[in-house]
């Protein structure tokens, strides 16, 4: 398998034999290779977690603002005011802090009750057929539900937000370059921008207590946030949140089907789910990277990258480098795994990792309370969407108690 024209990994590879061949392959890179760049592409790819971390944690050297580096209107921050993900220091921070309000623990532990009667009529819906979809049954509706509670979205319209972040995940061939692809990903984008931007000027006009209220009420600096800051915010929590959350349910019952005695360790004490969710994170990351532009010269790894390279960081591959974790390919429920890159690192760290964390566990825990076995049946379906790694479906036969 070369993927090394491919730069981070993929969802396809991932796909093709559940990562064995990828992560063979990705070893080779972090062995190596650690510093690759792409002679077509002109990417560079860094593969080891020590480099990956240096990159996440220093922002002045590896800007997250790729857009001041392309060409035309996409060489400008129209498209991404308000996303987090695109930008730095010192708004960056001004920014997240505002809305890092909403997830802090003590108001992400204060939504328990509702994310578990939400997950818990989820599986009643299907609780009589002894055999589910995992991620149509359960981990798709649950964040929508969830995120659309604290953006204030009427519950009528869930099932359009649903929609909207599918279609956004599962284009054909995960490839932007195909014309037919790209304009297929942007219509949806814009349609689902449209629609928030008509609640956005709704709680502009009156004010209610959720998330999109108080994010147009909300100063930075003196200023408050332009009308395109609070819909790309609107747009970046509610399909982060749904991407995370919808894919890492699966990922776990996959990784626990392929590891029965920790499935059975977990089953006996749930005070081991927590560790269970950080090792999955780690074993079988969703976002399998990010990626970044210099903007300086910089010598990593023994090469030196001039300033404006784009550079890949493979979270996918950071997350089983062995000189990190010990016995890095080994699925461990015990191991000390919280420095995994699962939900990123430094100041874009996941915001919302506090409240996937809740969402997974509650999910595993009411699977775990109504069924007294569950197992995988016959082969998982995954996205070929690029920068995620996890099934679009997984079907599972279970008993009851």
């Amino acid at each position: 398998m070369d993927l090394r024209q491919t730069g981070i990994a993929t969802a396809p590879a991932y796909s093709l034999d559940r990562g064995r061949s990828l992560h063979r392959w990705l070893r080779d890179m972090r062995l190596n290779h650690p510093v690759h760049r792409d002679p077509l592409t002109r990417v560079w790819t860094l593969y080891r977690h020590r480099d990956i971390t240096r990159a996440t944690a220093g922002p002045a050297a590896f800007s997250s603002e790729l857009w001041r580096y392309l060409p035309g209107e996409m060489g400008t921050d129209a498209l991404t005011a308000g996303n987090l993900t695109a930008m730095d220091p010192p708004r960056h921070r001004l920014l997240r802090d505002l809305v890092s309000r909403s997830f802090t623990a003590r108001a992400v532990a204060e939504l328990r009750p509702r994310i578990t009667a939400i997950a818990a009529d989820l599986i009643a819906a299907v609780a009589d057929r002894g055999e589910m979809d995992v991620v149509a049954d359960l981990s798709d509706p649950l964040p929508v539900l969830v995120i659309g509670d604290l953006l204030g979205l009427p519950r009528e319209e869930w099932g359009l937000l649903r929609g909207w972040a599918q279609r956004l995940l599962s284009f054909d061939k995960g490839d932007l370059m195909d014309g037919a692809v790209r304009k297929r990903v942007e219509d949806t984008q814009k349609e689902l921008l449209d629609h928030l931007r008509i609640h956005v000027r709704r709680r502009r006009a009156d004010p209610q207590e959720d998330l999109i209220s108080r994010l147009t009420r909300a100063e930075v600096g003196g200023e408050r946030l332009t009308e395109e800051e609070v819909v790309n915010f609107a747009d970046l929590l509610l399909l982060a949140g749904h991407v995370t959350t919808t894919l890492l349910p699966a990922n776990i019952v996959l990784t626990l089907d392929e590891h029965p005695d920790a499935a059975a360790e977990v089953r006996a004490d749930r005070a081991l789910i927590p560790g269970a969710i950080e090792e999955t994170l780690r074993y079988r990351p969703v976002i399998v990277g990010n990626t970044r532009v210099t903007t300086r010269a910089v010598t990593v790894g023994g090469e030196q990258l001039p300033a404006g390279q784009f550079v890949s960081l493979s979270f996918i591959s950071g997350n089983r480098d062995e000189q990190h974790f010990a016995d890095a390919d080994r699925f461990d429920i015990h191991r000390d795994a919280r420095k995994h890159l699962g939900f990123g690192h430094g100041i874009h760290y996941c915001l919302g990792a506090p409240l996937a964390r809740l969402e997974l566990a509650i999910a595993l825990e009411t699977m775990l309370d109504r069924f007294s076995r569950f197992e995988a049946t016959g082969t998982p379906v995954y996205y070929d969407t690029p920068g995620v790694a996890g099934p679009r479906s997984l079907r599972i036969t279970f008993r009851h108690h």
